[in-house]
């Protein structure tokens, strides 16, 4: 947060009409103006779900990188204008392109110090030119006149500053404490901020050539950090997407096997109604073979107490005749 509220300082820093008709590297479809930062801030808040988390640190290294090059491109406008108002008849083919369409963070980077380095050895050149033009018998004129009439001077050749000197000098220290705030804002080494406390006010030739050899490798380090975050944005949507099929691919797994126990669950209900019937079925059979049995023991007894009594009375009938029998044998 900290970090996108340091970059909104610096392209508030750069006028506004340099930065109109710039799409955004993060919305390819809107004006970079147009964003609404402070929206996306609030919609990707730190918040208690991990992987929201993650979306949300993505999100804003995007917005990061979307606001870097709309500095860029501002400043790249800005230069192309002041160099077209000092030296109009300077502007190279290349500066016609149109810069603002462009989305790639590298050809960006390029253009905005191609067209740096393009306006410094043609302010170094027009300043040659001026000095070998210059009459060898001109006459001393005053400091005010010479700050009206002439377009580039260096320390060597100058009573005082001219007005372009002095805008372009400004015009570069702006963009160095820009690039040296940035360097500072990633924790990166600046090789300008050990170099700009030793300048003077005004530049000599080797000042702007040392100063442009320390812009590039502070340039060079920021595009390399550039670099290495999209490189890590695009590893951590990788292991996001990783993770992502993982989860659906557990999902699905995880549906499965409750797919399976439910139908588990139900071939189980279906094996306990069958069981609980077929008990019933054999409670059923049993209950209706003891009251067979219980009816046929009834029976028997019955048969039995018949018989008893069947019996009784052939015993009674078989002693009878024996005590005939004997009686008869007494008489003969």
């Amino acid at each position: 947060m900290h970090t996108l509220n340091r970059i909104a300082e610096l392209y508030l820093s750069v006028e506004i009409k340099y930065l109109h008709r710039c799409h955004s590297w993060k919305f390819p479809d809107k004006i970079a103006t147009d964003v609404d930062i402070n929206e996306l801030l609030q919609r990707y808040q730190h918040g208690k779900h991990e992987v929201d988390n993650q979306v949300s640190h993505i999100v804003l290294f995007e917005l990061i990188i979307d606001r870097l090059l709309l500095i860029l491109h501002g400043s790249w406008r800005y230069l192309r204008e002041m160099q077209t108002n000092i030296i109009p008849n300077t502007i190279d083919s290349a500066s016609t392109v149109n810069q603002q369409s462009s989305l790639s963070v590298g050809l960006v980077v390029k253009k905005y110090w191609n067209k740096l380095l393009h306006l410094s050895s043609v302010l170094q050149q027009h300043e040659n030119d001026r000095r070998q033009t210059r009459p060898a018998t001109a006459l001393p004129r005053s400091k005010s006149s010479l700050n009206t009439e002439k377009r580039c001077q260096t320390t060597e050749t100058s009573i005082g500053p001219c007005q372009s000197c002095l805008k372009f000098q400004q015009c570069l220290r702006d963009q160095s404490d820009s690039l040296i705030n940035l360097c500072h804002t990633y924790n990166l080494p600046s090789s300008l901020a050990q170099y700009r406390s030793s300048t003077t006010d005004l530049f000599s030739l080797d000042n702007i050539n040392h100063w442009s050899d320390c812009q590039t490798k502070d340039i060079d380090r920021v595009s390399k950090h550039v670099e290495y975050l999209n490189n890590t944005l695009n590893k951590a949507k990788s292991d996001l997407q990783l993770n992502e099929n993982r989860c659906k691919k557990q999902d699905e797994t995880n549906s499965r096997l409750q797919q399976l126990i439910n139908d588990d669950k139900q071939s189980k209900k279906v094996l306990q109604e069958l069981h609980d019937r077929k008990v019933n079925d054999l409670k059923k059979q049993c209950d209706q073979q003891e009251t067979n049995l219980n009816e046929q023991i009834k029976l028997l007894t019955n048969q039995k107490i018949k018989l008893e009594q069947q019996l009784k009375e052939v015993d009674d009938l078989c002693t009878s005749r024996g005590e005939q029998i004997e009686k008869l044998g007494n008489f003969s």
